[in-house]
């Protein structure tokens, strides 16, 4: 064996039309979400008829959207639908980290997150702050959910009788602070008063004297509480207008966005449209038949009647995938024409 270093080899089997497609998708971005032709054509350096292919390739799959009025292209759901299935398979906490870090650049506080396993809380993710002052809590460090403001962020989004249920048997809960509820009764309270304060709890020494926590809920696609962040401080670091002004606000950002990077749609409290594969044999694909168009009329509920809207809608289809064809044809002459004029 010589002691000549081997060059790397390039990757076997690489099939170029699906290398190109995927340059294609990447060439999107959040700075540029809407593309034309040309602009693909010239940062892929492939010609525009090449590339048209390509796009109207994906297009197909649904991972393109092309607007008809000016031409161009966007990400399309099933990329989306990509996306969401790449994340469904992190666990939670490496999908929170970019969001856990950039709350403690804006607050400047020790920032954290949890889950709830029965009476306690468990730790799942812990961003120090760069003080003296900072957290002590490890990574899998309990404790007591109702004696935690994360704790309470979670709980609050439990029905009253599984309340119970859970504290089944416990008459008095382990103090920690004045401001610990002692009762199963007292923490109802308290929770009924989160709910109010839109999942948010406030504390102030609530587990530990001289620290200061603000805590806000995880909701997953079906609207479930199943985690809790929230940043701690010495007390006296913040004002209570910027305690409660910005501080409260950078929480419930962070919150908001981690709630969405798992699905969850903060409007309607549904799953967001990555979730739902936005594919054509999901919810989200039209019916055939709709009772606001002329095939759900209800003259077309008899047999006879739906056999004919049938008829009908196959021959819409017929004719508009035939001027689909004809105008997708006159653009790649129109694209080739344009690409051969440009060589010379």
């Amino acid at each position: 064996m010589t002691g000549r270093a081997r060059k790397a080899k390039e990757p076997s089997y690489i099939v170029p039309a699906l290398e190109r497609g995927l340059l294609l998708l990447q060439a999107f971005s959040k700075d540029k979400p809407v593309q034309s032709l040309g602009v693909l054509a010239k940062e892929l350096g492939l010609p525009r008829a090449t590339t048209f292919r390509l796009a109207n390739t994906l297009e197909h799959l649904g991972f393109l959207v092309r607007d008809p009025d000016t031409g161009e292209y966007r990400i399309g759901a099933a990329a989306l639908k990509l996306g969401w299935t790449y994340l469904s398979g992190l666990e939670l906490p490496e999908i929170a980290y970019p969001f856990l870090t950039n709350l403690r650049y804006e607050t400047g506080a020790s920032v954290h997150m949890a889950v709830r396993d029965g009476h306690d809380i468990v730790y799942v993710s812990r961003l120090p702050a760069r003080t003296a002052l900072s957290s002590n809590i490890k990574l899998g460090s309990r404790l007591p959910a109702h004696g935690s403001s994360m704790g309470r962020a979670m709980l609050q989004d439990m029905e009253e009788d599984e309340l119970f249920k859970l504290y089944r048997g416990i008459r008095e809960l382990a103090p920690f602070s004045p401001e610990t509820p002692n009762t199963v009764m007292q923490l109802r309270e308290l929770l009924l008063k989160d709910a109010r304060n839109d999942g948010v709890v406030i504390s102030r020494g609530y587990y530990e004297k001289g620290v200061v926590s603000i805590a806000a809920p995880i909701r997953d696609g079906r609207d479930r509480v199943v985690a809790a962040i929230n940043i701690t401080a010495a007390e006296g670091r913040y004002s209570d207008e910027q305690f409660e002004g910005n501080i409260l606000d950078q929480v419930l950002k962070a919150a908001r966005l981690i709630s969405m990077a798992i699905g969850h749609d903060p409007e309607t409290h549904r799953m967001t449209p990555g979730l739902v594969h936005a594919l054509p044999d999901t919810a989200l694909a039209e019916p055939r038949y709709s009772p606001d168009d002329e095939q759900g009329h209800p003259k077309y509920q008899d047999r006879e009647g739906l056999e004919k809207a049938d008829r009908e809608f196959r021959r819409d289809q017929r004719r508009l995938m035939r001027e689909e064809k004809a105008h997708q044809e006159e653009l790649l002459r129109r694209y080739a024409q344009e690409d051969e004029e440009e060589t010379f």
